[in-house]
């Protein structure tokens, strides 16, 4: 697995929602999922955003922008998984896509929306069971990475290589839709840091990146 794209996600200690926006800045990505507009944004490591998430009611995403989408990894409460609010990330002809872990209740989900639409969502290694207007999006990708067998059944592997399963599919989402994550950034770097809900304390955070 490389260091970009997403499916490197499977091998690492993955624990946060990811949303993906084509058509916002970064800047306007937190805006829509709950961040007041404007100020300066402190910056923050991964292990600095856990340690604000002090209440159940807090939530806090870090932002930035790879190959042309704009992200949010979202720490505590994360709002990008709700369908509704990734519909409203996608109005007026954006596109939204939103990796959750399900850390306590797997599989992780896949949901994409456009132009205010949920179009397709499914568990990743779980793909027979899908939701949305379009659930047959990503049907042809599915078969070429060997996920739906030619007799129509779905690839099953042992608990000992789910994780490469699920590496499987994130590398179909990777692919279809352009996306794409720096993991250094994500697991070690600083990333510009706001709060989506609940009342965080930022003063101990750096303005410098």
């Amino acid at each position: 697995m490389t260091n970009r794209g997403v499916r490197w996600l499977a091998e690492s200690e993955w624990y946060y929602s990811v949303t993906f926006a084509r058509g916002l800045s970064p800047e306007e990505l937190a805006v829509r999922l709950g961040a007041l507009p404007g100020g300066t944004r402190p910056y923050a490591t991964a292990q600095e955003a856990v340690g604000l998430l002090t209440d159940a009611d807090i939530g806090v995403v870090r932002v930035g922008e790879s190959q042309g989408w704009a992200f949010a990894a979202e720490y505590g409460e994360a709002p990008g998984t709700r369908h509704d609010v990734l519909e409203g990330i996608s109005r007026k002809g954006v596109e939204a896509v939103n990796l959750d872990p399900q850390a306590f209740h797997p599989p992780s989900i896949f949901s994409y929306a456009a132009d205010g639409e949920l179009l397709c969502s499914f568990g990743l290694g779980e793909e027979r069971r899908r939701w949305g207007t379009r659930p047959d999006l990503l049907q042809e990708d599915l078969k070429t990475a060997g996920i739906i067998l030619p007799t129509g059944e779905y690839l099953r592997v042992s608990s000992a290589r789910h994780s490469l399963r699920v590496a499987m599919s994130l590398g179909v989402i990777e692919e279809h839709f352009g996306i794409s994550l720096p993991r250094e950034l994500l697991e070690d770097g600083r990333l510009p840091l706001v709060a989506v809900s609940g009342n965080p304390s930022l003063d101990s955070l750096s303005h410098d990146g």
